[in-house]
């Protein structure tokens, strides 16, 4: 019904890292250009973090795009980080580059031999042609806090001139708990992007990017002014709930017969999903020292 009733050719709204459907605000794209520039550059560890739906995944998915379609870099990829030991992180690692796979003897000597096999694979990869080793792990923080220290001993991994192993962070609230407890671990970190929430006109503008890229063709935008701002608040410029919103906005005023959105829609929408969290409920982290305080610890939902 969606797609018929506004003539679209895909969802607009689905929810996924859809590199077709990234929208780029002056925020975003600084905040990848300089995690980009970190990764590419050896600069050793970068963090990103917001709260659910803030579009983390599609912050490294975009920079992930550019890494893989250049020979420079050798790129790694882990999504579900919960390994019960050293050795499975390891192990893990080795095979998101595209390593061979370690032996089962190797396996079994334990995580200082895994640790030198996987040094001399960087160096053997990486530093006679110049290519940068880069390991990016999504949901970080369902990383067990023991095996953050085996992710620093791997950035001890260097050539004079740059690290051989570069490593992406993305999580919650709870990763840089865990980071900032651990100064030794703080201090390695070179890039630290906090993501803020969408202004109310990057939000029409993200919802006007999603309808063209998904066959929108008409004059205006069917969504008025009012459910934009609507829309804006409710969600708190998160983007996963703006998203959401939009689309059973969209859902309700087909269902009416109607291609135009109202604010009524978007109050109905509401009430069609589960209520919002307020990340204030989410456990704060410490503020790194000479930052300011993350939107998501003083974020609520807006009523």
């Amino acid at each position: 019904m969606l797609l018929e009733a506004f003539g679209l050719q895909r969802d607009p709204f689905i929810d996924t890292a859809d590199p077709a459907f990234y929208y780029e605000t002056i925020a975003t794209a600084n905040n990848r250009r300089r995690l980009f520039e970190c990764l590419a550059g050896g600069r050793g560890l970068a963090v990103v973090l917001g709260p659910v739906g803030a579009g983390k995944t599609s912050l490294f998915n975009a920079v992930t795009e550019r890494l893989v379609d250049d020979p420079r870099f050798l790129v790694g990829l882990i999504l579900d980080p919960t390994f019960a030991d050293e050795s499975q992180l390891l192990e893990a690692v080795t095979a998101a580059l595209g390593f061979p796979s370690c032996s089962p003897a190797l396996l079994r000597a334990g995580p200082r031999d895994l640790r030198e096999h996987l040094k001399h694979q960087l160096f053997e990869a990486t530093a006679a042609d110049g290519r940068q080793a880069i390991l990016l792990i999504d949901e970080a923080q369902l990383l067990p806090d023991e095996l953050l220290e085996s992710l620093r001993s791997l950035l001890n991994f260097q050539l004079d001139e740059r690290k051989l192993l570069s490593i992406g962070l993305a999580g919650q609230a709870e990763i840089a708990s865990a980071i900032v407890r651990r100064p030794n671990l703080s201090d390695r970190v070179a890039v630290w992007l906090d993501i803020a929430p969408l202004t109310e006109s990057e939000a029409a503008g993200l919802i006007d990017h999603r309808l063209r890229r998904a066959g929108f063709a008409g004059d205006r935008s069917p969504f008025d002014s009012v459910a934009v701002h609507d829309i804006w608040r409710r969600s708190a410029g998160v983007p996963r709930r703006l998203g959401a919103l939009a689309r059973e906005a969209m859902e309700i005023a087909a269902e009416r017969g109607s291609r135009d959105i109202r604010p009524g829609d978007v109050a109905d929408a509401t009430r069609r999903l589960p209520p919002s969290q307020p990340a204030t409920n989410a456990p704060a982290p410490p503020t790194p020292v000479g930052s300011n305080r993350p939107w998501w610890q003083r974020w609520t939902a807006a009523r």
